[in-house]
């Protein structure tokens, strides 16, 4: 099993410290280095964020670098003050960002991991043109699914310096039994709770979760409901209106952004996300790890995530989706075989030992002059 050089020091560069996927990826996995004996610094780009506190108490070490001159400013002062063993950037504006401060440093090696499709360089050009010159600049890439890599590479990305590292997560089990639970959320009992964790971004498909719903509501057994969980920016207004308009309001529940994820998952029957583009979704993960059974759509690293142990649906087909959630709303024996199949792949291949022991051979690799494509490989 790889181990971390004595003294090893890490330097991670993040866009935020939120409530986000990205962020609780790191929130998990940066203490768990540090019970390694790595020494971490972490550089926020937008504030500290509510993980900020959390990453502290755990002995992570946090830098508010707030806007892009002063980050740009405190990413280059820890790498020639500090001087780490590796620099690792999360999402695009802090892999440009650190990618050129680390660069103009001379520090190395740099990694960089990009969590989501590239569908967001549509609207960036310049940065995307950026972000591609710094692939020749950066001794390891990092994709969280099969096909965050393919598109690295497609983007000329050295083969050698790609590699796949699937997200690890930390599941908790639910504060109360979980017939409290359904009371407490007001599900009738024999009702089927559908539950989807995801902010209200239009991109994350809610709106045909929302249809999908309505044509299957009739089918499904009375009191069936749509649970769904995530932070609003203004989005709700127009899932509302059309909750409404689909006679569907007093069965779809919009219930924020929560810092009860587990309650929730312990309450639902069915998982289902219908996002039009995924890198690899924690909250599907999280949900399989719960044995939820899931429903997810043909976009990304989502199929990849589930394989056999849930349904894939194509993505912008409400039909095809409401299909799935009456086949798995009234067949109780599928929902608990893909439970449990959905259970043992999550603990398998996502969980967070793994995900550690997983940035372990990283770090080994890259601070011992070998490529991570030979200890992370694509086929993994």
């Amino acid at each position: 099993m790889a181990e971390l050089p004595r003294g090893f020091r890490l330097l991670v560069v993040v866009t935020g410290l939120g409530l986000g996927g990205t962020e609780r990826h790191l929130a998990a996995v940066l203490p768990a280095l540090v019970a390694r004996g790595a020494s971490v610094r972490v550089v926020s780009l937008r504030g500290r964020g509510e993980m900020a506190a959390r990453l502290e108490a755990d002995g992570v070490e946090v830098r508010d670098a707030s806007g892009s001159v002063s980050g740009f400013t405190a990413v280059l002062r820890e790498a020639l003050a500090w001087r780490p063993d590796v620099s690792h950037f999360f999402l695009p504006e802090a892999t440009i960002i650190g990618g050129l401060a680390c660069w103009l440093s001379g520090r190395r090696p740099r990694a960089a991991s990009r969590r989501s499709l590239n569908t967001y360089q549509l609207a960036h050009p310049r940065a995307a043109r950026m972000e591609r010159w710094l692939h020749g600049r950066m001794d390891a890439l990092i994709g969280n699914s099969r096909a965050v890599c393919e598109e690295l590479l497609a983007e000329g990305a050295p083969a050698e310096r790609v590699a796949l590292l699937p997200n690890g997560v930390i599941t908790a089990p639910p504060s109360r039994p979980r017939a409290e639970l359904r009371t407490a959320l007001g599900i009738p009992e024999g009702a089927i709770a559908i539950l989807c964790v995801a902010n209200l971004i239009p991109y994350k498909g809610h709106a045909d979760l929302i249809e999908a719903f309505a044509k299957a509501r009739p089918h499904l057994p009375p009191g069936s409901m749509l649970l769904c969980a995530g932070r609003d920016d203004g989005y709700g207004v127009a899932l509302t209106a059309q909750a409404e308009a689909l006679a569907v309001i007093d069965q779809v529940k919009l219930v924020g952004q929560r810092d009860d994820v587990a309650d929730l998952l312990g309450a639902a029957d069915v998982f289902a996300l219908a996002s039009h583009e995924e890198g690899s979704p924690n909250a599907v993960i999280e949900a399989m790890a719960a044995g939820l059974p899931t429903i997810v759509t043909d976009v990304g690293g989502s199929p990849e995530a589930v394989a056999e142990a849930g349904l894939v649906v194509p993505p912008r087909e409400p039909s095809a989706l409401a299909d799935a959630l009456v086949r798995l709303g009234n067949d109780h024996d599928l929902r608990e075989a893909l439970g449990a199949a959905a259970a043992e792949r999550a603990q398998a291949r996502y969980g967070l030992e793994s995900c550690v022991a997983h940035y372990v051979s990283l770090y080994a690799a890259l601070t011992s002059g070998r490529a991570p494509a030979s200890v992370l490989p694509m086929s993994a």
